[in-house]
This record gives structure tokens, C-alpha cells and sequence, in this order.
């Protein structure tokens, strides 16, 4: 599956991915693509056969119901990350791993064709240190995940 992700995404994720073997661009960052409106992007991507990495829910799931409505155009995949998913320079790879994760899934150009796929964070569970007092007075310290 060849990706195209949104202007809210550091191009430096389309690089990461390239650098590992994907096939991926970016909206940031191309003057020719970053004025570019929803349903412009949404056919670029049709276009150059390319599923959608966004984090804006609002206006693209209505895209997406619109190109999937019989006798609607279409699209080759919808990828939505959760607006509580960190999107920070530090997050970088983080954002990267989870899209191999999918990318993994649907390997091919239309796997995810007229369908959508979430972002999965994809780091181990925090642990936490917790106090314990057992009878008798005496403490130990445990780590538990959430």
C-alpha cells in the first residue's frame, strides 16, 4: 500500500518510511501540495493510488462515506489517527512503527480500497511504582502497567 499523509504530519514520517522501503509522501512540505483542500488531497490520493494518513476525523470521514456511497469514486484506504495520539518530533518514530504495523496488514496497493484502519500505539505499557505495605509494617515496591 502506498501512503500519502496529511498536512498535519511531519514529512520527516514519509522519509522514515521511504527509508525503510515504503512508499510514502507527504502534503507538509510540498509548496505545490500544502494549499491544497480536503477533497483536493483526496484526489491526489485516488490519483496516484495512495491511502490517506490523517488525523482529521472532522472533515475527512465524511470524504471517505462520500467516495464509498455507490456510484462514488472511491479511494484506496483511509488511515486515522486518534486526535489524542501524540504527533510531537519526539513521537516521530513511534508514528512510523505503528504505520508499518499497518502496512504490514495491507501490503497490497487496494487492501484497505474503500475501507479505513486506526493508528494502535504501539509502545509497551508504563509501569508505575506502587507501594505495598504487608503485615507487620514492612513496605515493597512493585511495578504495575495500566
Amino acid at each position: 500500500m502506498k501512503l500519502l499523509l496529511d498536512e498535519m504530519l511531519s514529512p520527516a514520517i514519509a522519509r522514515e518510511l521511504r527509508d525503510r522501503g515504503h512508499d510514502a509522501e507527504s502534503v507538509a512540505g510540498r509548496p505545490d501540495r500544502e494549499a491544497l483542500s480536503d477533497p483536493e488531497v483526496l484526489a491526489l490520493a485516488q490519483a496516484e493510488h495512495r491511502a490517506i494518513v490523517t488525523n482529521n476525523l472532522r472533515d475527512v470521514r465524511p470524504l471517505h462515506n462520500e467516495a464509498i456511497t455507490p456510484g462514488g469514486p472511491g479511494h484506496y484506504g483511509m488511515i486515522f489517527i486518534p486526535g489524542t495520539y501524540r504527533r510531537t518530533k519526539n513521537d516521530i518514530g513511534k508514528i512510523t512503527t505503528a504505520l508499518e504495523v499497518i502496512l504490514a496488514q495491507y501490503p497490497e496497493e487496494d487492501d484497505l480500497a474503500n475501507g479505513e484502519s486506526w493508528l494502535r500505539a504501539t509502545t509497551c505499557i508504563q509501569a508505575e511504582p506502587v507501594k505495598i505495605r504487608f503485615r507487620g509494617g514492612q513496605a515493597a515496591s512493585l511495578r504495575t502497567g495500566q
